[in-house]
C-alpha cells in the first residue's frame, strides 16, 4: 500500500511539475531574439588623431568578438562563475543539488544555482523578477538556448553583456576602465580581478574596496589552481602562482565627462539625423572629427581664463555683498520661467550642507548648486572656495539662468534649478582655412550639450564686418587701399553715425588707415558708395547665411551673424578668395564597420580673386601692425585680423588669421547686457585669441602670406593716396590689384590747393583703366 501510495504521489508530483512547466512555458520569447536585438553599446567620438573626445551611450559597452577575448579571461570567468559550462547542457543539475544542500546545512539563502547559460537568459530574455514563474521559464529557455547556439556563442553574449561596475558593461569596457588596455592584452592576474566582479560589482570594485577585490581575485586564482588539471589543462601552475604573487596596478581614473562636450553633443545630433533615435540608442558608431584635441583643450582653457579675467575686472566673484546705497530699481520677474532664460534673482540664504544657494525672483523660488564646475568660476581667485553661507549675503541680486523647470503637475511651490550667469559667455572657432576643417570649437564657458554659441548664437559683429565691406570694394575695383575717404560727421534720416571716439575726426583718410583705426564714418561712406544690398549679397557669397538688413548700418555690423559664419568669411580671405563650407566630420563608421554616408556639402566657389584676397589680407595686417589689434604683434609672426565692439559693448569680437590658421572669438552676455566699462574687442576678445594662437602656432615655421602674381606695388603719397611725386621723402609703398594703381601724381607741397582736400580724395581709376572683376 505504501509503495502504491508513493507511486501515485510520485506520478501526481511529476504530472504537477510537467503541468507547471507547460503552463509557464507558454509564450516564451524566441531564442532568436538574442540575435535580432543587438546589445546597446558605446558610440565614440574621436579627434583627427583617433583620440577620444567623448562617448554616447545608453549602456557603456563595447562589443568584441569571442576570438578577441583571451583564454586567461575565459578560464577565469568560468572558474568564478561556472566551471562546468562546457560540460552541462545549460542546467547544472548537480550544481543545483549542491547549492540546495549548502543552503539547508547553513540555514541561509540558496545561491550559486545559475549557470552562465541561465544568466544570459535571465538578463537578456527575461525580467529580473524573483518568482517561480520566472525561474521555470529561465530553465526552459536555457535548454533551448543550448540547443540552438554553440557554447562559444553563449559565452560571447555573456562576456559582452554582463555588468562590471562603475557603469561599465562587457569585458572590453572593464579592461579599459580598470587597467587602461584592450581586453586582448590582459594578464592572468588582471583577468582574475575582472572575472571576480560580476558576483558583486560594487562590493568587489578595486577602486572602492581594494581589499575585498584582492580577496576575490585570490579566490578566482585558487579556483583556477584547483580545477586546472580537469578543466583548464592548458593553463600552467607556475603562471597561476606568479599571478597570485604579482600585485596589480590600476589605470588612472578616467576623466569624468567629455573632453569636448559641445562637439560630442553635435555628433549626437548628427547621428540622430542620419540613423535615427533607435539606432543611436543601440550605438556602436565611431565618429571621426576634424578636431585636434590639444587645440580644443587650449581653446576652452583660453576662453575660460579670458572670461574669468573679465569677471575679475567687474567684481563678479564671491563674496557677493549688497551695495552700500542699496538697489534703486524694484526687482521684477516674468510670470513664467523657461529653460535658458536669464533672470535677476535675490539671494535668500545659503545652505552649506547641501551646497546650495537659494534665491527668489518674484513668486519663483530658485536654487543654484555651488559645487558645480560652472559655479567655481565665481569663487575667489585665490584661497579655498567659499561655502554658500559666505558666497553671497542675503539680499544680494544675482543673474541666474534657468536650467530645469518642474513639470506642470509639480510646478506649485517647487524650486527651479538654475545656474549662476553673472559673467559673460563666449565662443571660439579655430579653423584650417583651405580645407575648412575645424580644429577647435567651443560654445561657452562650460561648452556643454545645450546652446552652442559658436554655431547658434546670432550676434552683431560690430567692426569685424567692415573687412567684408572693403573687400567688396576691392573686388569691384571701386576702392583700393589708397582710396581717400572723408572722416567727418554726417547725418542721415533718423540716424547719425559716430566713431568709437565721437570727438575725434581725421578728415581725409586712406582706406587702409580707416580699417586699421576702425573708423565708423568712413565705413558708412563706403557702403553708401557701394550699395548696402550689393554688400549684403557679397556677404552671402562669403557664407553669411543669417538674414542681413541692407542698410547703411550694415557697415558697422548692425545685422547679426553667427561666429562660425564670420570665421568662415575671414577664412576665405586667408584661402586666396576661395570659399568652402566648414567641416567638422571626416567619416562615421557603423557597428558593422561600414561607413555611414555624411550629408552632402556645398561645392567650393571663388568669391574673390587671389590678388584681391591678398590686398584685403594686407589691409588687415595693418590692423595688427598699427591699429586696434596691436597686441597681436606678440604672436611674433605675420597675422591679419579685425576687432569688433558693438554699442554699449554688448559684444566683443576678434577674428584673425595667420597663413595657416584662422580663429575667431566672441564674448557677450546671452541676454544682451553690456560687458562693462572699457570692455572692447581689443581688450576682451583679442587676449583669448592670442592665447589660443600662441599654442596653436607653437613649433610651426614662421611663414609670410603667399603673394600671388598680379599684385602691383606703387609708392604713394600718404595724404592723398595718389602716386608719390619724384623724390617725395614721406612716400609709402602700397599694394594694388593690377589695373587699379592711381594714375594721378600727388602735387608737391608748394602746389597743393587746400580746397582739394575737402572733396573726398582721389576718385577710383577711370573705367577704361580698370581690370574687369572676375565673375561671382
Amino acid at each position: 500500500r505504501l509503495l502504491g501510495l508513493g507511486l501515485v504521489l510520485g506520478l501526481l508530483g511529476a504530472g504537477g511539475v510537467a503541468g507547471l512547466f507547460l503552463w509557464y512555458g507558454r509564450d516564451l520569447p524566441p531564442v532568436d531574439a538574442l540575435r535580432k536585438r543587438p546589445m546597446p553599446q558605446v558610440s565614440r567620438v574621436l579627434d583627427r588623431q583617433g583620440r577620444l573626445l567623448g562617448e554616447i551611450y545608453v549602456e557603456r559597452r563595447t562589443i568584441v568578438p569571442r576570438e578577441r577575448i583571451p583564454d586567461v579571461l575565459v578560464w577565469s570567468v568560468l572558474a568564478a562563475e561556472d566551471a562546468d559550462f562546457y560540460r552541462h547542457e545549460g542546467i547544472d543539475y548537480l550544481g543545483i543539488v549542491r547549492a540546495l544542500v549548502r543552503g539547508v546545512l547553513s540555514g541561509g539563502r540558496i545561491k550559486g544555482t545559475s549557470t552562465i547559460t541561465q544568466q544570459v537568459v535571465k538578463q537578456m530574455l527575461l525580467t529580473p523578477e524573483r518568482t517561480v514563474r520566472r525561474k521555470v521559464r529561465e530553465l526552459l529557455l536555457a535548454r533551448r538556448l543550448e540547443q540552438q547556439l554553440t557554447k562559444d556563442e553563449i559565452l560571447y553574449y555573456y562576456l559582452n553583456y554582463i555588468y562590471f561596475g562603475h557603469g561599465r558593461y562587457g569585458v572590453q569596457e572593464a579592461a579599459r576602465y580598470y587597467f587602461g588596455k584592450d581586453v586582448r592584452d590582459l594578464s592572468l592576474g588582471e583577468a582574475a580581478m575582472i572575472a571576480g566582479l560580476p558576483a558583486s560589482p560594487e562590493h568587489f570594485s578595486p577602486r572602492r574596496h581594494p581589499e575585498a577585490a584582492e580577496r576575490r581575485r585570490q579566490y578566482v586564482l585558487r579556483q583556477l589552481a584547483e580545477k586546472r588539471a580537469t578543466h583548464f589543462p592548458k593553463l600552467r601552475a607556475e603562471d597561476i602562482e606568479q599571478a597570485r604573487r604579482t600585485p596589480l596596478k590600476l589605470a588612472p581614473e578616467p576623466e569624468r565627462g567629455h573632453r569636448a562636450p559641445g562637439v560630442v553633443a553635435q555628433a549626437r545630433r548628427l547621428l540622430r539625423d542620419l540613423v535615427g533615435e533607435e539606432a543611436l540608442r543601440r550605438g556602436g558608431y565611431v565618429v571621426h572629427t576634424t578636431i585636434d584635441l590639444p587645440l580644443q583643450q587650449a581653446a576652452r582653457r583660453a576662453l575660460q581664463e579670458g572670461l574669468r579675467r573679465v569677471d575679475g575686472r567687474h567684481r563678479r566673484r564671491a563674496p557677493f555683498r549688497k551695495p552700500k546705497r542699496g538697489y534703486r530699481r524694484r526687482l521684477k520677474a516674468p510670470e513664467k520661467l523657461r529653460v535658458g532664460q536669464v533672470v535677476l534673482a535675490e539671494v535668500e540664504r545659503g545652505d552649506d550642507e547641501t551646497e546650495r544657494l537659494h534665491l527668489r525672483a518674484g513668486t519663483h523660488r530658485l536654487w543654484v548648486d555651488l559645487s558645480s564646475p560652472a559655479a567655481h568660476r565665481y569663487q575667489p581667485a585665490e584661497g579655498e572656495p567659499l561655502p554658500p553661507s559666505r558666497f553671497a549675503e542675503p539680499g544680494v541680486r544675482l543673474h541666474v539662468q534657468v536650467v530645469r523647470v518642474p513639470s506642470e503637475e509639480h510646478a506649485d511651490g517647487e524650486p527651479v534649478e538654475a545656474a549662476l550667469a553673472e559673467g559673460p559667455e563666449g565662443a571660439v572657432v579655430l579653423m584650417e582655412p583651405r580645407e575648412r576643417e575645424l580644429l577647435a570649437l567651443v560654445g561657452g564657458y562650460e561648452d556643454g550639450p545645450g546652446f552652442h554659441r559658436a554655431l547658434q548664437a546670432v550676434r552683431q559683429p560690430g567692426s569685424t564686418f567692415k573687412p567684408i565691406v572693403y573687400a567688396y570694394g576691392i573686388h569691384t575695383r571701386e576702392l583700393t587701399p589708397a582710396t581717400v575717404i572723408l572722416d567727418v560727421p554726417t547725418r542721415y534720416e533718423q540716424w547719425q553715425p559716430q566713431n568709437y571716439e565721437p570727438w575725434h575726426n581725421r578728415g581725409p583718410v586712406r582706406l587702409r588707415v580707416a580699417l586699421a583705426r576702425s573708423i565708423n564714418l568712413v565705413a558708412v561712406r563706403v557702403i553708401e558708395r557701394l550699395g548696402p544690398q550689393r554688400v549684403a549679397d557679397f556677404a552671402r557669397r562669403l557664407g553669411i547665411t543669417t538674414e542681413l538688413e541692407p542698410t547703411l548700418a550694415l557697415a558697422l555690423g548692425a545685422s547679426g551673424v553667427r561666429p562660425i559664419e564670420l570665421v568662415g568669411a575671414y577664412a576665405t580671405f586667408a584661402a586666396g578668395g576661395r570659399w568652402a563650407p566648414w567641416r567638422l566630420w571626416r567619416r562615421i563608421e557603423g557597428p558593422d564597420g561600414r561607413q555611414v554616408r555624411l550629408p552632402s556639402r556645398e561645392p567650393p566657389r571663388d568669391v574673390l580673386g587671389q590678388v584681391e584676397a591678398y590686398v584685403v589680407t594686407s589691409m588687415l595686417q595693418s590692423v595688427v601692425k598699427e591699429g586696434t589689434a596691436r597686441a597681436a604683434r606678440r604672436l611674433g609672426r605675420p597675422a591679419a585680423g579685425k576687432t569688433g565692439t558693438t554699442n554699449r559693448a554688448k559684444d566683443a569680437w576678434f577674428v584673425g588669421y595667420t597663413p595657416e590658421l584662422v580663429a575667431g572669438v566672441w564674448v557677450g552676455f546671452d541676454d544682451g547686457r553690456p560687458l562693462g566699462r572699457r570692455e572692447s574687442g581689443g581688450r576682451t576678445a583679442l587676449p583669448i585669441w592670442l592665447q589660443l594662437m600662441e599654442t596653436a602656432e607653437r613649433g610651426r615655421p614662421v611663414v609670410d602670406f603667399p603673394r600671388p602674381a598680379g599684385v602691383v606695388t606703387a609708392r604713394i603719397d600718404p595724404a592723398t593716396g595718389k602716386l608719390a611725386y619724384e623724390g617725395q621723402p614721406d612716400a609709402i609703398e602700397e599694394v594694388f590689384v593690377e589695373g587699379t594703381v592711381p594714375s594721378e601724381v600727388a602735387p608737391r607741397p608748394d602746389e597743393v590747393d587746400p580746397d582739394s582736400l575737402l572733396l573726398g580724395g582721389s576718385p577710383p581709376p577711370a573705367a577704361a583703366e580698370r581690370t574687369p572683376a572676375p565673375p561671382g
